[in-house]
This record gives structure tokens, C-alpha cells and sequence, in this order.
């Protein structure tokens, strides 16, 4: 895959942190049934909590687009490990069923590490970045299946509160981890001003067009990704084949997401091999982008046609795709910017394309309590868009293209 020897060790390190966060905050949904007589959670309460946590989400890019997160990445992402740890040490002792949503806001925030990582492989691959990125992002699902197979079976012997303060340990254990151990001339290169007649002035990613429509062609897909995740096994409940192919239906979403992260990654790098010039890596990861789209809306139209369970898991495989975005859109800072503004990009492009976290889940729950199949049609839209403002980024001028190599 290239990189150097200090390429593989930045993955391994992005991948142990994604991957231990997200086991941990996956406990509350696995161990929901046990928490929820002893901290009154009722199933509205557990909602708001998963809404809440989008919401976090969202805040996180927000936070993150700081000259604070720019001149100080180790801080940042221990920080952002912290802002999920704590929680996951008060969450047990919490006193009311709302300051347990109000702490699943707060862990939300993890995700301010994520430009950092996406800078970060932008550094040590060129071409290879999208299949570096997609194993980085297979850890928010890795990390689902651990928590959700490892937390339960863990809570039988040591109790649910036990095991939220393992994790909690856990995370901050590999928060050190990575600090201590990751490479200083692997962080992110920062440059805050350039000059210009009359003095300096902070270079502004927002200025430019392409910030704005390359940040909201990865909004349909942050919208269908964490939307489906939560929905999915009440959608195939819903559809009239029963529990057991809502949690068929689960599984099946959560392992496509894993294959396709670095299947996709690994197919743009594929494609982008040879490019150095960052028009033709742009384009190819963008192609591979179109196509993610095109096929999820296929997939989408496929599960609201759905006359049996067989073709309905099949769809949902395919819908998984979308997750091929992930790679390809947090290629694009380090390949479309000036290095050294790669992570105030990536904070830009974050902050507009998690906006969809705070309105999709609210969105697509009223829309499935209207109609479960016409929930499909709102993700073939949903796609469509996705692909139709990829395509339209293609056509603009890359800011490292107007800016130049070195702002």
C-alpha cells in the first residue's frame, strides 16, 4: 500500500482508536435491556440518547474547527478520547435517565479525531489514501461488532456497569497509546495565514465553492449511514418478517459496511494508482464516489420492491455500499487542499456534511412511521442526490489548484 514504514503504524493506531471508542459507545444499545429498569429508560428516552448523540456528532466538527485543533492534533485527539471516556465512566452512576442523554451528546464529540486521521494518511499515502481511510472507518463498525458481541457477554459475569468502566479504561489506555507512540512528522502540517497587501490574513476554506458542494455531496450518505444503522431492525420487523430478520437485517448491514469500507478503498486506490497531480486523484476517488451512490439508490429501490426476506438482505448489502463514500470523501482534504490546510478542510467538510445528524434520524424515523416502504424511496432520493452533487463537484476548480501547492 505504500507510505513508508510509518504509514501501516499510523493505520494500525487510527484503527486501534476508532476501533475501542466505538466498542465502547456501542454498549449503550447493546446493553439497553439491562440499564433501562435501573436508570428509567424508556424507549423515548433511548431514542432522544441516540439522537442526542448524532447531534454530538455534529458539535464535534463544529468544536474541532479551531486554530486549537489545528496547531495542537495530539491534544485534539486525546481530548476527543476523553470527551467519550468520561461519559462512559458516569453513564453508570448517572441520577436521571436525561443526564444520561445529555452524556451521550458529550460522547458524541470522539469524531473531532477523524479530520486529524484523514490528514494525517494524507501525509504518508498518496493514491493509497481512500484504502488507508477505509480501513480507519471499518473500526466504527469493528468496534460495533465488539461491542456488541464482547459488552453482553462480559455484563453476564462482571454486570452492565462493570463492563461500561472496562471500556472506559480501555479508552483511555489507547487514547495514550496514540499519543505517545504516533510519529510527530506524521500530524497534520499547519499554516495559519498568508500574506497579502496591507498584512497577514487567515487563509478561509469557506470562501470557495468547493468546500460547500464537496461538504454536502457526503450529506446524503452521513443521513442514510447513521440513520440505517439505528432503523434497520425495526425497518425488517416492520415489513412483516419478524424479530429475528430485524437482527438478521442488523448483522447484515453492519458486516456490508466493513466489507465495503475497504473494498472501496482499495478500488480507488486501484483506479488513482500512478496519479500524483491532485486533479486525477480527485477525479478517481470522485468516480468511485458516483458509483457508491448510484448503486446504494439501486440497492434502496430493490428493498422497497422487497417481496421476501432473501432479496431484502441482498438489498441491504448493496444499500451498505454507501459506506464506500467514507474513504473516498476524507480522501479529499489532503488531495483537493494545501497540506497545511488539510485539516481545517476536513473540519469544513465535516461540519456541513454532519449536518445530516442532526436532522436525518428525526427525519427518517417520522418518515418510517408514515411508511416503512416509503422510507426506501427517501433513501433512493437521498442517493440520487448524493451522486448528482459528486458529479457537480467534478466540475469546479480545486482550491489547491487556486491556491498552489504551498498557500
Amino acid at each position: 500500500m505504500g507510505g513508508g514504514g510509518k504509514g501501516p503504524l499510523v493505520v494500525g493506531l487510527d484503527l486501534l482508536f476508532m476501533g475501542v471508542n466505538f466498542s465502547a459507545l456501542t454498549l449503550f444499545a447493546a446493553l439497553k435491556s439491562l440499564m433501562a429498569s435501573e436508570l428509567g429508560l424508556t424507549g423515548t428516552i433511548a431514542w432522544w440518547a441516540a439522537a442526542t448523540y448524532s447531534a454530538g456528532i455534529f458539535a464535534a466538527f463544529f468544536a474541532g474547527h479551531s486554530r486549537f485543533s489545528e496547531e495542537r492534533p495530539r491534544a485534539t485527539v486525546f481530548i476527543a478520547a476523553l470527551l467519550a471516556a468520561i461519559p462512559q465512566f458516569l453513564i453508570p452512576f448517572s441520577v436521571s435517565p436525561y443526564e444520561v442523554v445529555a452524556l451521550r451528546f458529550i460522547q458524541g464529540m470522539v469524531m473531532m479525531a477523524v479530520p486529524i486521521f484523514s490528514a494525517q494518511v494524507g501525509r504518508v499515502y498518496a493514491g493509497a489514501r481512500p484504502l488507508a481511510l477505509g480501513i480507519i472507518l471499518a473500526g466504527i463498525f469493528v468496534g460495533g461488532f465488539i461491542g456488541s458481541s464482547v459488552g453482553p457477554a462480559l455484563a453476564s459475569v462482571i454486570g452492565w456497569r462493570g463492563t461500561y468502566l472496562v471500556f472506559g479504561v480501555l479508552m483511555i489506555i489507547t487514547a495514550l497509546i496514540w499519543v505517545y507512540v504516533t510519529p510527530k512528522d506524521t500530524l497534520p502540517i499547519v499554516k495559519h495565514a498568508e500574506v497579502r497587501e496591507g498584512g497577514e490574513r487567515r487563509v478561509s476554506v469557506w470562501c470557495d465553492k468547493f468546500t460547500i458542494l464537496w461538504g454536502f455531496s457526503f450529506f446524503p450518505a452521513i443521513w442514510i449511514i447513521f440513520t440505517l444503522a439505528p432503523l434497520i431492525h425495526f425497518i425488517a420487523s416492520s415489513m412483516g418478517w419478524g424479530h429475528g430478520a430485524g437482527k438478521l437485517a442488523s448483522e447484515t448491514l453492519e458486516g456490508s459496511y466493513i466489507v465495503w469500507s475497504v473494498t472501496i478503498g482499495a478500488l480507488a486506490y486501484a483506479l488513482a494508482r500512478g496519479a500524483e497531480e491532485p486533479r486525477k486523484l480527485f477525479t478517481s476517488f470522485a468516480k468511485v464516489q458516483l458509483v457508491c451512490f448510484i448503486l446504494a439508490a439501486i440497492g434502496s429501490l430493490i428493498a422497497y420492491a422487497s417481496s421476501n426476506l432473501s432479496t431484502f438482505l441482498v438489498a441491504v448489502a448493496l444499500i451498505a455500499i454507501i459506506q464506500g463514500t467514507g474513504p473516498t470523501f476524507w480522501s479529499v482534504p489532503s488531495t483537493a487542499y494545501p497540506k497545511e490546510l488539510a485539516t481545517r478542510a476536513g473540519y469544513a467538510l465535516g461540519l456541513i456534511s454532519n449536518a445530516a445528524a442532526l436532522i436525518g434520524p428525526v427525519t427518517t424515523v417520522l418518515m418510517t412511521s408514515l411508511s416503512v416502504r416509503g422510507m426506501w424511496l427517501l433513501t433512493t432520493a437521498l442517493a440520487c442526490l448524493g451522486a448528482v452533487l459528486t458529479a457537480l463537484a467534478t466540475k469546479l476548480t480545486l482550491p489547491i489548484e487556486r491556491l498552489g501547492k504551498e498557500t
